[in-house]
């Protein structure tokens, strides 16, 4: 199975594409910096994901978002995120994943909490 792990060089990226590696998958990084990848068994695509095309991740059986922001007025780069990534795997048999943190978690049927005030400011 060939998979793509978009921010594979991040806190949960590393991780996950160490687990997919163990478990024999054939694996992509996809990263802004390509000299933070040191594992001779990944390939890399060296791009930002807002730039990613369909044709960029075609080949893959499986793609993985664990994209991350670590500041407040970063937070809806989320969405822009997931939007970006629907509009480039619509109409394909490409399984999408992400990573939610907590802020993704819902309190109740309506409510994340992300949505909560003092959420974003104890980031």
């Amino acid at each position: 199975m060939k998979s793509a792990i978009i921010s594979a060089n991040g806190k949960a990226g590393k991780l996950i594409m160490n687990e997919a590696l163990e478990r024999g998958l054939d694996v992509t990084a996809i990263v802004r910096d390509k000299t933070k990848i040191n594992n001779s068994k990944v390939k890399v695509i060296e791009k930002d994901l807002f730039d990613l095309t369909k044709d960029d991740l075609k080949e893959f059986d499986t793609v993985v978002s664990a994209f991350g922001v670590w500041n407040e007025k970063e937070l809806d780069k989320h969405s822009l995120v997931m939007k970006h990534l629907y509009k480039i795997l619509a109409n394909t048999n490409i399984r999408l994943m992400i990573v939610g943190g907590a802020g993704s978690l819902y309190i109740d049927s309506k409510k994340t909490i992300n949505g909560q005030r003092k959420f974003s400011r104890n980031i």
